[in-house]
């Protein structure tokens, strides 16, 4: 029991509701941020890759097979402009779409800074309420022994201070 007017405090851990930044971030998004999001997805796989090098192929080669009737002939010309039409109209998509992406990330940080915070802020409850526990028993080890002191005669106390669970001690009975 602690002493008369002190306390061992409380151990309140803060509350924190834990949420789920990719949820949060999703229902913020408009429908031209989603737009943009899905085609950032889509452009940026390697199978987007691998259909455009088949498409820019596939061109080269009708052209060459075509021989002097080809529409486009070597340097290919307008395969080259269409390539810097398609570079200059997803270079800024795909800018808009990364930022977007980021989002995410950066609400999952907060969301980990928040978590992190409070888990120290109860860290340091704990320790607080375990320091005040520690005083208190030293307190009342304190007390015990004095208690000893006094009610125990001096030939059984040092026996009895030394090896609490020595037989003919109160513990060790």
């Amino acid at each position: 029991m602690p002493r008369p007017g002190h306390s061992l405090g409380e151990f309140r851990p803060t509350a924190h509701t834990p949420s789920n930044p990719y949820h949060k971030v999703q229902q913020a998004m408009g429908p031209q941020d989603r737009i943009a999001v899905a085609i950032t997805g889509a452009i940026g796989t390697m199978y987007a890759v691998y259909a455009l090098t088949l498409v820019m192929a596939g061109w080269i080669l009708a052209q060459v097979a075509m021989g002097g009737r080809a529409f486009d002939p070597y340097p290919f010309a307008f395969l080259l402009f269409l390539g810097n039409i398609v570079q200059l109209l997803l270079m800024p998509l795909l800018m808009v779409g990364q930022n977007l992406q980021s989002r995410h990330g950066e609400a999952r940080a907060e969301e980990e800074f928040r978590r992190v915070t409070k888990i120290f802020e109860d860290a340091g409850v704990t320790m607080r309420h375990l320091d005040a526990q520690d005083a208190e028993l030293l307190h009342q080890t304190s007390l015990l022994v004095a208690l000893v002191e006094t009610l125990v005669p001096e030939d059984r106390r040092s026996a009895m201070l030394a090896d609490p669970l020595a037989p003919g001690t109160a513990s060790g009975a």
